[in-house]
């Protein structure tokens, strides 16, 4: 059996694990969310949406991200994992996750974290990092992503109130996610997703929005963009939806996403001289959005 070492207590973490705390039941999985975001998240798309598409079913929102309903957590205070393939499930986690470890896997648990790193992943260069079914909540202007920066899959994650959703910089796989109510404290600019390197980069169906720069924000910092996907998404928001920007990148996708068209802007600004451009929709009506 896999242990992972909590800073507060200790507990084996295949299963539910032991406590004398009480355990948390989940009621929506969404922390406030319910209220602050709900609308226009119902199963099978908004208007315009083809609920016989997969690209449109099952729009991310409150009832199909973060913790499931019914779940049942145990309280927890800030983990530290060294054990490669060691499970976190079904915590309530006060603080902050530390991941020193491959092939870990994060399943339904609530993490609300005022600390730079909510979930810190990249201390040892760690690859294999998945997160299921989880809710990750920022709690102040310090935090700056849910999740940074390499080698990890989120899945049904629900990020809100940091600065960032995610940062994702190589080797990154986000999808059925939801990305909204960000921070957007003051002198902040917020990205539902930014990437200073975008090698291998997929971010599909999810739900962005929420952030005051850009939904999906890139550059070349650490390394120049490419094979950078952002497939059959629902955008809102941000000066340019889709700010693509960096020297050389190439590459880039942009395939089926449906746009609210409540940018600053326009829905995207790419640096790549050949971008594949196809597909995109304004959501309200389903019309199209050619490029450039």
């Amino acid at each position: 059996m896999k242990k992972v070492l909590l800073l507060a207590l200790v507990f084996p973490l295949f299963g539910c694990g032991t406590s004398t705390e009480p355990m948390t039941p989940v009621d929506g999985g969404v922390g406030d969310a319910e209220t602050d975001g709900a609308a226009g998240g119902d199963a099978g798309g908004d208007a315009g949406g083809d609920a016989g598409d997969p690209c449109w079913a099952n729009q991310p929102g409150p009832d199909n991200t973060g913790v499931p309903k019914g779940t049942i957590l145990t309280p927890s205070g800030s983990i530290q994992v060294t054990t490669d393939g060691a499970i976190v499930e079904d915590l309530d986690i006060q603080g902050e996750v530390q991941i020193l470890a491959n092939d870990v896997t994060i399943l339904r648990c609530r993490i609300t974290s005022g600390d730079y790193y909510p979930i810190r992943y990249f201390d040892n260069d760690n690859k294999g990092l998945l997160v299921e079914d989880t809710e990750i909540i920022g709690t102040s202007a310090d935090v700056t992503a849910g999740l940074s920066f390499s080698n990890y899959t989120a899945r049904r994650v629900n990020v809100h109130g940091g600065a960032d959703g995610f940062k994702a910089d190589e080797n990154v796989l986000i999808e059925d996610s939801w990305i909204h109510d960000l921070g957007n404290y003051p002198d902040q600019h917020n990205d539902g997703v930014q990437s200073t390197h975008g090698l291998n980069v997929h971010l599909r169906h999810n739900r962005i929005e929420g952030a005051s720069n850009a939904c999906v924000q890139t550059g070349d910092e650490s390394g120049d963009t490419t094979d950078l996907l952002i497939e059959c998404n629902w955008l809102s928001g941000g000066g340019y939806s889709l700010n693509l920007r960096g020297e050389m990148p190439t590459g880039i996708k942009v395939l089926r996403n449906r746009f609210k068209g409540d940018w600053g802007y326009g829905p995207w600004t790419i640096d790549d001289p050949n971008p594949t451009v196809v597909g995109n929709v304004n959501d309200a009506d389903g019309t199209p959005i050619e490029y450039p």
